[in-house]
């Protein structure tokens, strides 16, 4: 092959592994691990809550308190989606988005529907 050819055949390689990694880099979940303060309105009221939260690849468990009730959750984080349910008297559903420090979206609890924004302690 001439120098031209390698040349050609190095670039394509190159190529195809930024794009490779760039699609890896997509498919990683958004890191949701620690305290966050939530706060949620709609046909349940407005409160406050703590929700804190590990992480295992996009695995989530943690622990809910609200002003009513705590117990354990668990869910997932699929790229920026997050979702998870709350096991508590009451129990809740959780769905939203996350951006860095901060997410939000929508809950469900005995037909009960809100709307819930939460920031990440520092």
């Amino acid at each position: 092959m001439r120098n031209w050819d390698w040349r050609r055949l190095a670039m394509c390689l190159g190529t195809l592994l930024l794009l490779s990694s760039l699609v890896w880099a997509a498919d990683q979940p958004a890191n949701v691990a620690g305290t966050w303060k939530v706060a949620v309105s709609g046909d349940a009221g407005n409160a406050q809550q703590t929700i804190v939260l590990k992480q295992d690849g996009n695995k989530i468990t943690g622990t809910f308190k609200g002003p009513r009730q705590s117990g354990p959750l668990e869910g997932t984080v699929d790229g920026n989606n997050i979702s998870f349910h709350v096991a508590t008297r009451v129990p809740l559903d959780y769905k939203g988005t996350v951006d860095g420090d901060a997410m939000k979206g929508t809950f469900t609890g005995k037909e009960k529907t809100g709307d819930w924004t939460a920031t990440r302690a520092k």
